[in-house]
């Protein structure tokens, strides 16, 4: 193990001159204040260096072992002589190489990685944390604005990067807000309301998001400025029990007429009747993100051969890692706008909002109840922010440090 002392003026200038001069596999073994800096301690070669140690351990525990057993198997206690001789003729659990090296068994081997994969855990997570108080006490301004975009529920990354924006020398009143306006503008809505420039739109969208009461939404917002004469729905869900009966509904109760299509050809006719329509929704089947329907029904609307534009339905109670899944299977159909659906449920609204920025998705519509056609708006990015403000200050997150610090002292250690 080859140990070296550091001094520099920060945790983060010290852990980039270990990097540089021991490369990225260094452990930090201490770390204390002194004056006007940081002393740090690293060593290279320290998982080699705790192999070999666990090896001797596990050597002597066999010979020991070995011992026991000859000496419980030897017919005279006093007998040394069969006692050696049993010692030398009991297998050991290591064999040396021919250049002397040492060979452990499979499940030693297994568990001597376990341990080192814990320890070198422990060590990032201490490292992180080492960060994390530095930049704490250097910066507490960037750091509480870290802490309150992670409260509002935004992923590590994205806080980061709009924290990163903040002028360097932010004072703690800018600080507070400046991070909300650079959350704005990161933020793609619909400039236009989009449903008054009429066209096809097919919603999709996994099964529970609420495509066809949106659907109704949208409807319904049309037909208040044009009337329904060139309005018509569509349903494609041939799977969900009381799908089209629902749609059919709606239909009835705006005076828009409602048809079926159970595939490609069907749905390639009824376009063909509703070609003088100048709006015509189409209600999909709520699909699975992992269902092998879905391809079938992408081809299905592009086998339609009418310029149809799909909007993917959004619910702001997805949680984070599914919302991923979702944007990442339904990029096949390309989206050209989502509507985020079910804001009145979430509790945060911080991880949709990461993910449409991350995949660059227009949000066009927000739905906010089941009322046909009031709790629909035009999608506002100031307003999505203060939203997601005012469900953080309802429902205030503990964070704890040691979150924060493996979030972002991490990604720190990184840059």
């Amino acid at each position: 193990m080859k140990i070296k002392r550091f001094l520099a003026g920060s945790m983060r200038e010290a852990i980039r001159m270990v990097r540089e001069e021991q490369g990225p596999d260094a452990v930090i073994l201490s770390n204390r204040r002194v004056g006007g800096g940081v002393e740090v301690v690293a060593a290279t070669d320290y998982d080699e260096s705790l192999m070999r140690a666990a090896a001797r351990r596990e050597e002597r525990k066999a010979e020991q072992s070995a011992v026991s057993a000859a000496q419980r198997s030897a017919p005279d206690a006093a007998d040394d002589g069969a006692a050696q001789r049993v010692l030398h003729a009991a297998p050991s659990p290591q064999a040396a190489t021919a250049d002397g090296a040492l060979t452990l068994p499979p499940p030693a081997i297994q568990q001597l990685r376990s341990e080192l994969g814990g320890m070198r855990r422990m060590l990032e997570q201490q490292m992180a944390g080492l960060i994390w108080r530095d930049l704490s006490e250097r910066q507490p301004e960037r750091m509480a604005a870290l802490r309150a975009m992670t409260d509002l529920g935004l992923d590590a990354g994205l806080a980061r990067e709009i924290v990163d924006a903040l002028p360097h020398n932010v004072d703690a009143e800018r600080a507070r807000f400046l991070p909300l306006g650079l959350l704005s503008r990161r933020l793609p809505v619909a400039k236009h309301d989009l449903i008054l420039e009429g066209g096809i739109i097919a919603l999709l969208g996994p099964t529970g998001v609420g495509k066809t009461t949106t659907i109704a939404k949208l409807a319904a917002r049309f037909a208040a400025r044009h009337g329904t004469r060139d309005l018509a729905l569509v349903t494609t869900d041939h799977y969900r029990v009381g799908a089209q009966e629902q749609l059919f509904t709606y239909g009835r109760l705006l005076g828009a007429p409602v048809q079926t299509a159970a595939n490609a050809s069907e749905l390639r006719e009824v376009l063909a009747r509703l070609a003088d329509r100048k709006l015509v929704l189409i209600d999909t089947a709520g699909t699975a993100a992992r269902d092998q329907k879905l391809a079938a029904q992408f081809a299905e609307l592009k086998a339609a051969r009418r310029p149809i534009r799909n909007w993917l339905v959004l619910s702001a109670t997805t949680q984070a890692a599914d919302q991923e899944d979702i944007l990442r299977r339904f990029a096949a159909a390309q989206p050209q706008a989502c509507v985020l659906t079910k804001l009145d449920e979430a509790t945060r609204i911080g991880s949709a909002l990461s993910a449409v920025i991350r995949h660059r998705l227009t949000v066009c519509y927000l739905c906010d109840g089941q009322r046909v056609p009031e709790d629909l708006q035009q999608a506002r990015a100031d307003q999505l922010v203060l939203r997601a403000m005012q469900l953080a200050r309802q429902a205030p997150a503990t964070i704890h440090d040691s979150t924060l610090a493996l979030q972002f002292g991490a990604l720190h250690a990184g840059a």
